[in-house]
């Protein structure tokens, strides 16, 4: 599994050849089927169009790079082609009884299978401090809102700490 934060700015490369092709720009989620969509490329210089790899196309995902066959599987897309995929970070997590667990700061997802595993969140930066981050696995209902995602009751059972924080280190 991959954290959105530690994918961006990877080199793409291409193991017919080896040429580097680009670096990862960002990552289209679908929270309507809770998965992975594609990976846009950094824009070069003054493209008009932004170059995506269907996540499908993807090779290998790895810490220092992400692999691909040759450069056919890079399509040019426009912004209408992902418009309704929104961004997941920033957006408050509620359970439904309407406990505020925090908001989402990064995505865990698996590439192999394309899917949302779980959301990193904050419940601010004191807590952060304090105690760490929290990650929520997404399993259950679990509903993507324009402002906000809800989640079920069990999914809020399985939170589990990150370690971090001052808390965890004295």
């Amino acid at each position: 599994m991959q954290k959105f934060k530690n994918v961006l700015g990877l080199p793409v490369v291409c193991v017919e050849d080896g040429e580097k092709v680009g670096r990862v720009g960002d990552i289209i989620f679908s929270p309507e089927s809770k998965g992975v969509l594609a990976i846009i490329l950094e824009k070069k210089g003054m493209e008009l169009c932004r170059k995506a790899i269907a996540i499908e196309d993807v090779i290998s995902l790895g810490d220092d790079a992400v692999i691909v066959s040759d450069v056919s599987c890079i399509k040019k897309v426009t912004k209408k082609d992902f418009i309704k995929n929104k961004e997941l970070q920033g957006l408050h997590i509620y359970t439904k009884s309407g406990r505020d667990l925090g908001v989402v700061k990064d995505v865990i997802f698996d590439y192999e299978n394309a899917t949302i595993e779980a959301l990193e969140i904050s419940d601010g930066l004191i807590s952060d401090i304090f105690t760490g981050r929290r990650i929520i696995p997404l399993f259950g209902k679990v509903e993507f809102g324009e402002d906000s995602i809800v989640v079920s009751e069990e999914a809020f059972d399985e939170i589990i700490t990150t370690g971090g924080g001052i808390n965890n280190r004295v």
